[in-house]
């Protein structure tokens, strides 16, 4: 049987060059598909004659592919397969919606340098109409100490007012250990920004609980617990929360791997497209 050599880098081979990672945040958007430099570099099966799939909203490439995304839906990264290598240098990048292949739509295209050996994120953020390409260099590097882990926030949530959002982190104790106060994990964070990667502890006692609000809401209360094994008090006021995990599971890290806390869809919208925030794994090391 005949067969063709595929543009796609092998991500089980020691490929030299950048590491890259896609993931769509365009809430309305249809499949898309990256190219560099004319040649396809994501992939999904296709299941349709005439058709090629591509990421669809809340998928990430490498990633595991949900087809027709819910509100539940987040990106998950393969395990150990986060990214997959390019060529280093300048490079042409272009997304297009090629669920029809003879016709396809761009929806962007813009350049990259990309350097050798470093990892970066590429975001489609925005409504298709309006849809952009967000590049962030991922600073991954070793771990040197054990029970930390490393957290970073990405801002892809349209339309808040003024464009920022406060992120807490809110400490959650074990049975007999007294309980740390809640932090601010991003402080004014922009749209298409992120955080730089910060050290964690990678378990601390039960895990944490967190929330997302307008940028510069004051709490309501703060407030220190009056016995051990409960966690702060930390309220807002309704009109300022934005995406609020006080009452959902706890949220436990791996010992020292990296992760970004995504916050993605469209401020006050419902359905697939409502505010979400899910904890995306960078990198096992």
């Amino acid at each position: 049987m005949a067969c063709t050599k595929s543009p796609l880098p092998d991500r089980t081979m020691d490929a030299q060059g950048a590491r890259i990672c896609f993931i769509n945040f365009s809430q309305d958007s249809p499949e898309i598909n990256l190219y560099f430099n004319g040649n396809r570099v994501t992939t999904q099966q296709s299941t349709v004659v005439g058709k090629l799939r591509g990421i669809p909203f809340r998928s990430s490439y490498p990633g595991s592919i949900t087809q027709t995304p819910t509100a539940t839906t987040v990106p998950t990264p393969y395990i150990g397969g986060e990214y997959f290598v390019t060529p280093e240098g300048t490079t042409a990048i272009v997304a297009k919606d090629t669920g029809v292949v003879a016709a396809p739509t761009t929806f962007f295209a813009t350049s990259f340098n990309f350097v050798k050996d470093k990892y970066y994120s590429i975001l489609a953020v925005d409504a298709k109409a309006t849809m952009a390409p967000v590049i962030i260099e991922d600073n991954i590097v070793a771990f040197q100490t054990v029970k930390k882990t490393k957290l970073r926030v990405v801002n892809a949530l349209s339309g808040v007012t003024g464009d920022q959002i406060d992120v807490w982190m809110i400490p959650q104790p074990a049975l007999t250990a007294w309980a740390f106060a809640p932090y601010k994990l991003a402080s004014g964070l922009a749209y298409k920004q992120a955080t730089t990667f910060t050290d964690t502890i990678s378990q601390y006692n039960l895990g944490y609980k967190w929330m997302v609000v307008k940028a510069g809401a004051v709490p309501t209360a703060n407030t220190a617990p009056a016995v051990v094994g409960t966690s702060y008090n930390l309220t807002f006021a309704t009109a300022d929360i934005i995406i609020n995990k006080v009452t959902a599971t706890n949220t436990t890290f791996a010992d020292r791997t990296t992760y970004s806390l995504l916050i993605f869809g469209k401020f006050a919208a419902t359905g697939v497209a409502a505010p979400f925030g899910s904890f995306f794994r960078n990198r096992l090391m």
